[in-house]
Protein backbone atom coordinates (compact mmCIF):
# COMPACT_ATOMS: atom_id res chain seq x y z
CA UNK A 1 0.00 0.00 0.00
CA UNK A 2 1.25 3.35 -0.77
CA UNK A 3 1.22 6.77 0.38
CA UNK A 4 -1.87 7.93 -1.49
CA UNK A 5 -3.73 4.36 -0.57
CA UNK A 6 -2.79 4.38 2.99
CA UNK A 7 -3.71 8.21 3.38
CA UNK A 8 -7.20 7.50 1.80
CA UNK A 9 -7.68 4.25 3.54
CA UNK A 10 -6.84 5.50 6.63
CA UNK A 11 -8.65 8.97 6.79
CA UNK A 12 -11.78 7.18 5.21
CA UNK A 13 -12.19 4.95 8.53
CA UNK A 14 -10.18 6.80 11.14
CA UNK A 15 -13.25 8.46 12.88
CA UNK A 16 -14.34 4.40 13.47
CA UNK A 17 -11.22 4.05 14.54
CA UNK A 18 -11.46 6.63 17.31
CA UNK A 19 -14.40 5.94 18.79
CA UNK A 20 -13.64 2.25 18.78
CA UNK A 21 -10.65 3.18 21.09
CA UNK A 22 -12.71 5.67 22.78
CA UNK A 23 -15.55 2.81 23.71
CA UNK A 24 -12.14 0.55 25.30
CA UNK A 25 -10.74 2.89 27.12
CA UNK A 26 -13.29 5.85 27.97
CA UNK A 27 -10.78 8.48 28.16
CA UNK A 28 -10.42 10.93 25.26
CA UNK A 29 -6.48 12.05 26.25
CA UNK A 30 -5.59 8.25 25.77
CA UNK A 31 -7.80 7.42 23.10
CA UNK A 32 -5.83 10.29 20.91
CA UNK A 33 -2.35 8.56 21.96
CA UNK A 34 -3.90 5.02 20.72
CA UNK A 35 -4.92 5.92 17.92
CA UNK A 36 -1.76 8.02 17.07
CA UNK A 37 -0.08 4.43 17.89
CA UNK A 38 -1.99 2.88 15.64
CA UNK A 39 -1.89 5.33 12.95
CA UNK A 40 1.88 4.81 13.08
CA UNK A 41 2.11 1.02 13.26
CA UNK A 42 -0.55 0.73 10.29
CA UNK A 43 1.78 2.85 8.27
CA UNK A 44 5.14 0.40 8.86
CA UNK A 45 3.39 -2.71 8.97
CA UNK A 46 1.02 -0.78 5.39
CA UNK A 47 1.75 -3.87 3.26
CA UNK A 48 0.42 -6.44 5.51
CA UNK A 49 -2.77 -5.13 4.91
CA UNK A 50 -4.95 -4.50 1.37
CA UNK A 51 -6.90 -1.65 0.75
CA UNK A 52 -10.11 -2.13 2.04
CA UNK A 53 -9.44 -4.53 4.95
CA UNK A 54 -9.96 -3.17 8.39
CA UNK A 55 -9.99 -5.99 10.00
CA UNK A 56 -6.03 -5.99 11.04
CA UNK A 57 -5.73 -2.09 11.93
CA UNK A 58 -8.55 -2.64 14.61
CA UNK A 59 -6.64 -5.64 16.06
CA UNK A 60 -3.57 -3.24 16.26
CA UNK A 61 -5.83 -0.80 17.96
CA UNK A 62 -7.27 -3.55 20.15
CA UNK A 63 -3.64 -4.56 21.02
CA UNK A 64 -2.58 -1.36 21.98
CA UNK A 65 -6.00 -0.26 23.79
CA UNK A 66 -5.34 -3.47 25.76
CA UNK A 67 -2.17 -2.37 26.79
CA UNK A 68 -2.94 1.31 27.86
CA UNK A 69 -5.51 0.00 29.33
CA UNK A 70 -3.28 -2.82 31.58
CA UNK A 71 -1.02 0.22 32.38
CA UNK A 72 -3.43 1.82 34.00
CA UNK A 73 -4.43 1.47 37.78
CA UNK A 74 -8.26 1.26 36.85
CA UNK A 75 -10.22 1.20 33.48
CA UNK A 76 -11.31 5.13 33.43
CA UNK A 77 -15.19 5.94 33.88
CA UNK A 78 -14.77 9.57 35.12
CA UNK A 79 -17.75 11.49 35.13
CA UNK A 80 -15.45 14.33 34.09
CA UNK A 81 -14.17 13.14 31.31
CA UNK A 82 -17.56 12.01 29.65
CA UNK A 83 -19.71 15.20 30.77
CA UNK A 84 -16.39 16.88 28.65
CA UNK A 85 -17.10 15.12 25.73
CA UNK A 86 -20.96 15.54 26.12
CA UNK A 87 -20.31 18.97 25.87
CA UNK A 88 -18.71 18.08 22.17
CA UNK A 89 -20.52 14.44 21.33
CA UNK A 90 -23.80 13.99 23.05
CA UNK A 91 -24.41 10.82 20.66
CA UNK A 92 -21.05 8.81 21.85
CA UNK A 93 -21.65 9.93 25.74
CA UNK A 94 -25.42 8.74 25.69
CA UNK A 95 -23.88 5.27 24.07
CA UNK A 96 -21.25 5.37 26.90
CA UNK A 97 -23.95 5.62 29.26
CA UNK A 98 -25.84 2.67 28.08
CA UNK A 99 -23.22 0.45 28.16
CA UNK A 100 -21.38 1.50 31.21
CA UNK A 101 -23.02 -1.68 33.13
CA UNK A 102 -22.22 -3.96 30.38
CA UNK A 103 -18.77 -6.05 30.76
CA UNK A 104 -16.06 -4.41 28.46
CA UNK A 105 -16.01 -7.23 25.98
CA UNK A 106 -19.75 -6.99 25.21
CA UNK A 107 -19.40 -3.27 24.98
CA UNK A 108 -16.56 -4.21 22.60
CA UNK A 109 -18.67 -6.25 20.21
CA UNK A 110 -21.76 -3.97 20.71
CA UNK A 111 -19.38 -0.69 19.64
CA UNK A 112 -17.90 -3.25 16.04
CA UNK A 113 -21.23 -3.46 15.28
CA UNK A 114 -23.15 -0.30 15.82
CA UNK A 115 -20.33 2.21 15.17
CA UNK A 116 -17.97 0.07 13.26
CA UNK A 117 -20.67 -1.91 11.37
CA UNK A 118 -18.44 -5.14 11.33
CA UNK A 119 -19.76 -8.08 9.57
CA UNK A 120 -20.33 -10.46 11.92
CA UNK A 121 -17.39 -13.21 10.83
CA UNK A 122 -15.21 -9.75 11.10
CA UNK A 123 -16.14 -8.45 14.64
CA UNK A 124 -15.42 -12.50 15.91
CA UNK A 125 -11.16 -12.43 14.42
CA UNK A 126 -11.11 -9.08 15.76
CA UNK A 127 -12.24 -10.07 19.46
CA UNK A 128 -10.98 -13.92 18.79
CA UNK A 129 -14.42 -15.43 19.45
CA UNK A 130 -17.01 -17.84 17.65
CA UNK A 131 -19.72 -15.93 15.63
CA UNK A 132 -22.20 -18.21 17.69
CA UNK A 133 -20.61 -16.38 20.80
CA UNK A 134 -20.40 -12.76 18.78
CA UNK A 135 -23.93 -13.62 18.14
CA UNK A 136 -25.15 -14.17 21.65
CA UNK A 137 -23.81 -11.20 23.21
CA UNK A 138 -25.20 -9.07 20.78
CA UNK A 139 -28.52 -10.58 21.26
CA UNK A 140 -27.77 -9.44 25.62
CA UNK A 141 -26.42 -6.61 24.70
CA UNK A 142 -29.44 -5.31 22.52
CA UNK A 143 -31.99 -6.26 24.95
CA UNK A 144 -30.18 -4.42 28.09
CA UNK A 145 -29.97 -1.52 26.21
CA UNK A 146 -33.73 -1.36 24.98
CA UNK A 147 -34.48 -2.25 28.64
CA UNK A 148 -32.30 0.28 29.47
CA UNK A 149 -33.73 2.97 27.49
CA UNK A 150 -37.26 1.95 28.49
CA UNK A 151 -37.47 -0.35 31.79
CA UNK A 152 -41.40 -1.27 31.23
CA UNK A 153 -41.20 -2.38 27.44
CA UNK A 154 -42.23 -5.76 26.59
CA UNK A 155 -39.53 -8.31 24.13
CA UNK A 156 -42.44 -9.96 22.85
CA UNK A 157 -43.97 -7.32 20.98
CA UNK A 158 -40.21 -8.31 18.72
CA UNK A 159 -42.58 -10.64 16.85
CA UNK A 160 -44.61 -8.57 14.71
CA UNK A 161 -41.55 -7.54 12.63
CA UNK A 162 -39.46 -10.47 11.28
CA UNK A 163 -36.74 -8.05 11.02
CA UNK A 164 -36.38 -6.47 14.43
CA UNK A 165 -36.87 -9.63 16.10
CA UNK A 166 -33.57 -11.31 14.10
CA UNK A 167 -31.79 -8.05 15.25
CA UNK A 168 -32.42 -8.88 18.79
CA UNK A 169 -31.56 -12.30 18.22
CA UNK A 170 -28.31 -11.29 17.36
CA UNK A 171 -29.05 -12.62 13.82
CA UNK A 172 -29.48 -9.86 11.78
CA UNK A 173 -27.37 -8.87 8.68
CA UNK A 174 -25.19 -5.77 8.37
CA UNK A 175 -27.66 -4.90 5.25
CA UNK A 176 -30.61 -5.59 7.55
CA UNK A 177 -29.32 -3.65 10.48
CA UNK A 178 -28.80 -0.53 7.84
CA UNK A 179 -32.51 -1.11 6.41
CA UNK A 180 -33.88 -0.68 10.28
CA UNK A 181 -31.71 2.49 10.20
CA UNK A 182 -33.29 3.69 7.29
CA UNK A 183 -37.39 3.16 8.28
CA UNK A 184 -36.25 4.32 11.58
CA UNK A 185 -35.05 7.78 10.42
CA UNK A 186 -38.29 8.01 7.82
CA UNK A 187 -40.76 6.67 10.50
CA UNK A 188 -41.71 4.20 8.23
CA UNK A 189 -41.91 1.48 11.51
CA UNK A 190 -44.89 3.64 13.08
CA UNK A 191 -45.71 0.29 15.08
CA UNK A 192 -42.69 -0.10 17.20
CA UNK A 193 -41.89 1.02 20.56
CA UNK A 194 -39.90 4.21 21.45
CA UNK A 195 -37.39 2.29 22.97
CA UNK A 196 -36.20 0.79 19.39
CA UNK A 197 -36.52 4.36 17.43
CA UNK A 198 -34.14 6.36 20.05
CA UNK A 199 -31.59 2.77 19.99
CA UNK A 200 -31.48 3.03 15.98
CA UNK A 201 -31.54 6.79 15.68
CA UNK A 202 -28.48 7.15 18.17
CA UNK A 203 -26.97 4.09 16.40
CA UNK A 204 -27.66 6.40 13.30
CA UNK A 205 -26.37 9.40 14.38
CA UNK A 206 -23.20 7.63 16.11
CA UNK A 207 -22.37 6.20 12.66
CA UNK A 208 -22.15 8.87 10.70
CA UNK A 209 -20.42 11.13 13.33
CA UNK A 210 -17.04 12.69 12.98
CA UNK A 211 -14.20 12.76 15.77
CA UNK A 212 -14.01 15.81 17.38
CA UNK A 213 -11.77 18.43 14.68
CA UNK A 214 -8.96 18.56 17.46
CA UNK A 215 -8.40 14.70 17.46
CA UNK A 216 -8.72 14.45 13.74
CA UNK A 217 -5.41 17.55 13.14
CA UNK A 218 -3.38 15.77 15.90
CA UNK A 219 -3.86 12.58 13.62
CA UNK A 220 -3.43 14.32 10.25
CA UNK A 221 0.33 15.78 11.86
CA UNK A 222 1.11 12.52 13.07
CA UNK A 223 1.09 10.98 10.12
CA UNK A 224 2.70 13.50 7.81
CA UNK A 225 5.60 13.36 10.85
CA UNK A 226 5.62 9.78 10.29
CA UNK A 227 5.90 9.09 6.39
CA UNK A 228 7.92 12.16 6.38
CA UNK A 229 10.67 10.31 8.61
CA UNK A 230 10.10 7.76 6.51
CA UNK A 231 10.84 9.55 3.11
CA UNK A 232 14.39 10.58 4.76
CA UNK A 233 15.09 7.44 5.71
CA UNK A 234 14.82 6.18 2.82
CA UNK A 235 16.55 8.87 1.03
CA UNK A 236 20.02 8.30 3.38
CA UNK A 237 19.51 4.98 1.93
CA UNK A 238 19.80 5.87 -1.31
CA UNK A 239 23.13 8.22 -0.91
CA UNK A 240 25.09 6.21 1.43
Amino acid sequence: MDKSHFNTFIFSNADKVYYYVYCLLRNEQETIEVVSLTLEECWKERKKFSHTDMIYVFKIARKLATLRSNSLEKRIFSNHTNNLLAETNPVLARFCSLTQDLSPLQAEVMCLRAMVRLRMDDISIVVGLGINNVQSILSVVRKAIRARIDPNVILTDLKSNEVLFKYYSGKSTVKEEEQLRLYFSRMDLSDTTGADRELFLLFLKIGNAAMPPDCSDLLLLKIKEIQKQNWRTSFTRIFK
